[in-house]
Order: C-alpha cells, then structure tokens, then sequence
C-alpha cells in the first residue's frame, strides 16, 4: 500500500509542478504582454496636446517634437516640422504632411471629413505652430 501512495504522491508532485509551471509560462506571457504594450505607450506631458473629432473616429496628439493623426484604420505620425499650411478655416481644420503629399481633412467640398471643436482645432493649430517654432530656434542654436 505505501508504494501506492508513494507513486500516487510522486503523481500528484508531477502534476503540481507541471501546472505551476505552466501558470508561470501564462504569466511571463501577459508580463512580456504588458512591457510591451506600456513602451509602445505615449504618455502626455504638461506640454502636450490631444484632441478628438466630434464622432471620435479621428484623434491628433502633438507630443514632443512629433505629430500623430489617428485615423479608422492607420495612424501617421511624423515631425511637427512636417505639418505645413495648419489653419482652421470655413469651420475646418485643414493641414498638409510633407513629403507624404497628404492633404488632411481636404476632401471633397469641404462638408466631409473629421469635424473638431473650434476651440480644440485652434488649440491645435497654435501648438504646432508654436512646437515647430520651438524646434526651429532649437535648431537654428545648434552648431
């Protein structure tokens, strides 16, 4: 009888450990999971600006010294030197990427598009303008 329960132990060790292990294998996962996650994350400093589209499909973030559009399905990010021609005009905000030759928000007649809070779209529009500037000047110190 006690080889029984000697084997029954040893059965019951080998199914805990295995178990065990394989929770740690689940959990260095979402760890691994979660690290990665996290340092693909922005994170808004005091100097950063987001702003949503009234429907949310579209989202802008000036952070740091980039740009980032969010649209349905693809983001653009680039260098706030990169953004040319930022107004809002006739109720819209408008901006041209350089080098992408991509004109945002510049479509059709000017009804359609992502639609901004106008105290948002100016807020946004003085950032970059005031990031590019910030850039420029820092650039321009450089030797």
């Amino acid at each position: 009888m006690s080889v029984v329960r000697a084997l029954l132990a040893t059965g019951a060790l080998v199914c805990a450990v295995s178990l065990l292990s394989a929770c740690e294998d689940d959990q260095a996962k979402v760890v691994k999971a979660a690290a990665e996650m996290a340092s693909r994350t922005r994170v808004l400093g005091p100097n950063d600006l987001q702003i949503l589209s009234l429907d949310r499909t579209t989202g802008l973030e000036v952070i740091g010294d980039s740009v980032h559009v969010f649209l349905a399905n693809s983001t653009i990010s680039v260098p706030a030197t990169h953004i040319e021609n930022v107004r809002y005009a006739d109720n819209r905000l408008r901006f041209d990427i350089r080098g992408l030759g991509t004109k945002i928000f510049e479509v059709g007649d000017g009804t359609e598009g992502a639609v901004f809070r106008q105290a948002d779209a100016l807020q946004f529009v003085a950032f970059v303008v005031q990031r590019q500037n910030e850039i420029e000047s820092r650039d321009a110190k450089t030797p």
